[in-house]
């Protein structure tokens, strides 16, 4: 007998940040059980698809989602009972027809994305496949193209957080370590979790403070973005690695909580910079040190700023888009023709299904765009996007730091995949 909706029911969590969130569990009809739950951001991209939030400052500040759990329970679930979960499309597509919104304020991106996931997850199980591997088919019903699944996506570490994901003085949002490529997997964790270590020893060395920020990096008070850079370069010396070689350095600035008026305000400057002077400053700094990625480095409405840039940056580096696409088709498009950007920040909650993100990957696939898997700064232990990126076969995954359990559950799903699914490849 095939395998159909048994119960849905949806209740509020708290995630990494402490604030209220979306969790669900899909009750099959034989008797077999999936749950998920929904990350949200701090640095959250005007472009997203809004997450639904109750809005009543007396009760946690707002930030409650009974109203996205009522509408589950009570709108969504009873819809879905005896319906297959092997479904997906139509499912998604269903969710997207009932609101009518242009941005999915009515229901909400983290309302839709807690029942897209938990059929997949239920697709996966009537499949009787891993996840990863029932995303990948999925993939490939949609859009006949075959991802053969060969690697685990390399991790980017953030073990230096600034910018509104710590309470310093780093303008800059994540300072990161990235292992080489041809390293496996086990090899680029356990490299990022001993510079995690060596970092904290370096900082306490020199009595900078080692709490940590909402990813789990630590949040030194430095006296500027550069500072973090040479800390950075000392400690993967000091481990006996060669930057440029075995592992390089990643940057995701996120201009915007900086930029007013036409003006950048760092640091590192003792005069807000205009747009040539601060292009001039980010490309020097791309020069002194060896970058792989660098993130939002500009306004999120200046796709012609950002082709500018692009020309003048190195070839190996990648420019990604996170605030400036959204995860969004419409301005992934319009990035792929005005020459933006090399590189798509992966984020579900941005869109709400999982059927638009595999859509935003193959429209990425198809123009030679590549494509980084990422967290929210306010996350669960869900590892939903662990599977996500190796499905797709994301040329990176963003976690986190190697610390923290929300961040360490999705690199510890994807030791699991090396070790049981993958067969150690």
């Amino acid at each position: 007998m095939a395998i159909t909706t048994k119960r849905i029911i949806a209740y509020q969590i708290l995630d990494s940040r402490g604030y209220p969130t979306i969790e669900a569990r899909l009750t099959m009809s034989d008797g077999h059980e999936v749950t998920t739950s929904i990350p949200s951001g701090t640095s959250i991209g005007k472009y997203e698809a809004l997450e639904l939030r109750d809005g009543n400052p007396s009760y946690y500040g707002g930030f409650g989602v009974k109203h996205a759990i009522e509408i589950i329970n009570s709108h969504i679930a009873p819809k879905l009972v005896g319906v297959s979960p092997l479904m997906q499309r139509e499912v998604d597509n269903w969710l997207n027809a009932s609101d009518t919104s242009s941005n999915k304020s009515k229901i909400g991106a983290n309302t839709m994305l807690a029942v897209s996931q938990l059929f997949t997850k239920a697709g996966a199980h009537a499949s009787n496949v891993p996840v990863f591997y029932y995303i990948n088919k999925l993939y490939e019903q949609y859009f006949k193209e075959f991802i053969t699944i060969e690697r685990i996506p390399t991790p980017i570490f953030n073990i230096i957080n600034g910018g509104k994901h710590a309470n310093n003085t780093l303008q800059f949002q994540e300072f990161q370590i990235i292992p080489s490529s041809s390293m496996k997997f086990e090899a680029a964790l356990q490299m990022g979790s001993e510079v995690f270590h060596e970092l904290k020893e370096v900082l306490l060395y020199r009595n900078a403070n080692i709490s940590v920020g909402e990813e789990g990096g630590f949040a030194p008070n430095l006296s500027t973005n550069v500072d973090a850079l040479e800390l950075l370069r000392e400690t993967i010396g000091r481990r006996g690695l060669k930057l440029g070689v075995d592992v390089f350095l990643g940057l995701d600035i996120a201009s915007m909580e900086f930029y007013k008026d036409g003006k950048f305000t760092i640091s590192d400057k003792p005069q807000p910079l205009n747009l040539e002077q601060y292009m001039e400053f980010v490309l020097g700094i791309m020069k002194n040190y060896n970058f792989l990625c660098l993130e939002d480095p500009l306004p999120d409405d200046g796709f012609e700023q950002w082709a500018k840039f692009y020309e003048k940056l190195p070839q190996e580096v990648y420019l990604v888009g996170d605030d400036l696409l959204a995860t969004n088709k419409a301005r992934m498009k319009r990035a792929i023709k005005e020459k933006s950007c090399s590189t798509i920040l992966i984020k579900p909650n941005q869109t709400g299904t999982v059927t638009e993100v595999l859509e935003v990957i193959q429209l990425a696939r198809q123009n030679n765009i590549n494509y980084i898997v990422s967290h929210r700064s306010g996350e669960t232990n869900d590892d939903f996007i662990a599977d996500l990126g190796v499905a797709v076969q994301a040329d990176f995954t963003k976690f986190g730091a190697p610390s923290r359990g929300e961040r360490v559950a999705k690199y510890n799903r994807l030791l699991r995949l090396v070790y049981e699914d993958l067969k150690g490849r």
